[in-house]
This record gives structure tokens, sequence and C-alpha cells, in this order.
């Protein structure tokens, strides 16, 4: 499984267990966060392409208007294949 970022055009491995924010910590990019339980919504992206499963935790973080827009939270959000996300917040 892997994470493409639009806007680096890179991709990124993910391991079995480990939820987006935490496989894209491991190569070294820190994602802007705050709670990093789902509900504040400052990690917040767009999921362009793949799908997500969030395990039965709620992403409280997002309104109805943003999860129809496809917004998902990645602190909370485990990948189900290959996804490809935009709009990610990363601290530079």
């Amino acid at each position: 499984m892997s994470i493409y970022i639009q806007v680096e055009a890179q991709r990124y491995a993910t391991q079995t267990g480990e939820t987006l924010y935490e496989a894209l910590a491991r190569h070294g990019l820190a994602v802007r966060k705050a709670c990093v339980n789902g509900a504040c919504g400052v990690c917040r992206c767009r999921l362009v392409a793949g799908a997500v499963d969030y395990r039965g935790r709620q992403p409280y973080g997002l309104d109805e208007t943003a999860r129809s827009e496809g917004y998902i939270l990645p602190c909370i959000a485990y990948a189900e294949g290959d996804v490809t996300l935009n709009e990610l917040r990363i601290v530079r």
C-alpha cells in the first residue's frame, strides 16, 4: 500500500496497522496536527483516489460538507490500498 501526495509528486509506503499520519511521519513528513484523535480537523486533507477506514473511530473534525467533498483526517485514517492525497498541510 502507498500514499501518493499530488503536490509533492511523491509516493510513500504504508505499513499494516499504521494511520496515514503515522506513515507520513515515518518518512519524515510533518503533517500539521493538533489533537491526533480526529476531533479538531487541523490535519484534514482531500482524498483524491482510493479509500480509507477509520476503524470504528468518528472523524468529528469534519462536518458533513467536508466529508461529501472528499476530506479525510489522516490522523485516524488507515489506507485501504493505495491512496492519493491533495491539500495536505505539510509543516516545512
